[in-house]
């Protein structure tokens, strides 16, 4: 009796389904995995800026500090890939979003906090731990603002108030410079230069400056002016020639400039623009209002 080919298949159907959807699942799991990996890197390297902070401020030695600024902007990296690849998967969740924003308040406010206060803030004593807790509260609050506003569907393209990744990206970027400025020779540079590295690296110019900065980012961040986002910035088509001149500005500044110090400008820049940006539209708001107002005398 020959066996019924026909029917072993049919029987088989269920089985192979089966399997065919654990392996669906196992795929659809690891791939929301993935997004959540590259966020828990996040906090792994803000961890290990704190930890590197502990190191130098134990040791002395500014290297240690160097690489916890380095750590924090690979954090950085990290908390703007891990959104990326979520979009670009599917597999956008509501935890991914929390979890974004726990480990974003570690990476960001805390870690910035800590590594700026045995740097520089901790030779003001208590003022010092002050400012490093006011920078890191204001982070939190930034981020409550932030999840508030997307659970309401009230998010455009821009941010309000400095996106806390950007906020603890001058802080690291000005221990770079630091360090950087402190290599500065008359073999390598001029002396005006080198006269300006040496006055930038004196300890009290070095821990003032960062005091305020430091207090600054903290108001900017809970601040309401408008940030660019990368989501708002459209490229033109054409390439117009204002497009094609901001282009080539920046990059003769990096030219003429070492990457760490042209790094720190462009920071300074984003971190003012939103003053700035409120500034003029305040100007063509109050423009526009006094135009209505004449309008409305002539029609009267």
């Amino acid at each position: 009796m020959k066996p019924d080919i026909h029917n072993e298949v049919i029987q088989n159907e269920p089985i192979q389904n089966v399997n065919f959807i654990e392996r669906r699942k196992k795929v659809k799991s690891s791939i929301y995995l993935l997004p959540n990996l590259i966020t828990a890197s996040s906090l792994f390297f803000g961890l290990l800026a704190i930890k590197y902070s502990i190191d130098g401020r134990m040791s002395g030695d500014i290297k240690e500090f160097v690489f916890a600024a380095y750590a924090i902007l690979v954090a950085g990296i990290c908390d703007g890939l891990d959104g990326s690849v979520a979009r670009l998967t599917h597999t956008q969740s509501s935890f991914g979003v929390q979890l974004d924003s726990l480990c974003d308040l570690v990476s960001f406010g805390i870690a910035p906090a800590v590594v700026i206060y045995n740097y520089a803030l901790n030779d003001f004593f208590r003022l010092g731990f002050c400012v490093a807790f006011i920078y890191a509260a204001c982070g939190a609050l930034r981020l409550a603002r932030f999840n508030v506003q997307s659970a309401m569907g009230k998010t455009n393209g821009s941010f309000t108030g400095i996106p806390i990744p950007m906020a603890a990206a001058p802080l690291a970027v000005f221990i770079m410079a630091q360090n950087e400025l402190l290599s500065w020779t008359l073999e390598t540079h001029s002396s005006w230069e080198v006269y300006l590295a040496n006055t930038l690296t004196l300890p009290e110019v070095r821990n003032y400056t960062l005091l305020v900065i430091t207090f600054l980012l903290a108001l900017g961040m809970i601040s309401t002016f408008e940030y660019l986002s990368h989501k708002s910035i459209h490229l033109p088509r054409k390439r117009p020639f204002r497009f094609l001149a901001t282009v080539l500005i920046i990059c003769a500044i990096f030219f003429i400039l070492q990457f760490v110090v042209s790094l720190a400008l462009l920071l300074v820049i984003y971190s003012i623009h939103g003053p700035i940006l409120w500034l003029f539209t305040k100007k063509d708001k109050a423009a526009e209002e006094e135009e209505l107002f004449e309008v409305g005398q002539h029609s009267e």
